[in-house]
């Protein structure tokens, strides 16, 4: 059985956090197994996202066409790229079995894109797996605090 402790846990989401915040959507993706789910659920906190509406719900094979789209350089929503740095806290191992451990944390993104600012709270919620010697993301979960609020897209990863 893998171990996961709370420092190995917090580590593991700050380093996933300053991947996306370097644009290193590549090295993101390495840490994702292949049949991940990225889901930011739309008007609470997301039970079902195949019976809610989402604000983003992509399966690996969409992921991988996000990040093509996002490295091309041609992505018009992301041209220029959007400046952002995320605070992680409040991080704890929620469950642990056999090669598998859920983490729930919270965090605050700040975006900055064309001289406009936005801020994001949330909670996340990983289910990672561990395979091949390392843990991977087999869901990210991001339940923003105003998700039930008009929100400009998503254009990066949250």
């Amino acid at each position: 059985m893998a171990s996961l402790s709370c420092q190995q846990a917090e580590d593991f989401l700050y380093e996933e956090a300053r991947i996306l915040d370097d644009r290193r959507y590549d090295d993101w993706f390495a840490l994702l197994t292949q049949d991940a789910v990225y889901w930011v659920p739309c008007n609470g906190v997301g039970v079902d996202p195949n019976r809610e509406i989402s604000l983003v719900y992509d399966d690996y094979a969409r992921l991988r066409d996000r990040i093509e789209r996002l490295n091309s350089g041609v992505a018009h929503a992301q041209s220029p790229p959007s400046n952002t740095r995320r605070l992680i806290s409040n991080v704890q191992v929620d469950h642990l079995a056999d090669e598998a451990a859920s983490i729930v944390s919270v965090f605050l993104l700040y975006e900055l894109r064309m001289s406009r600012q936005r801020i994001f709270a949330g909670r996340y919620y990983h289910n990672l797996r561990f395979e091949n010697g390392r843990w991977k993301i087999a869901l990210k979960k991001a339940v923003l605090v105003n998700n039930d609020e008009v929100i400009d897209n998503l254009t990066f990863i949250v």
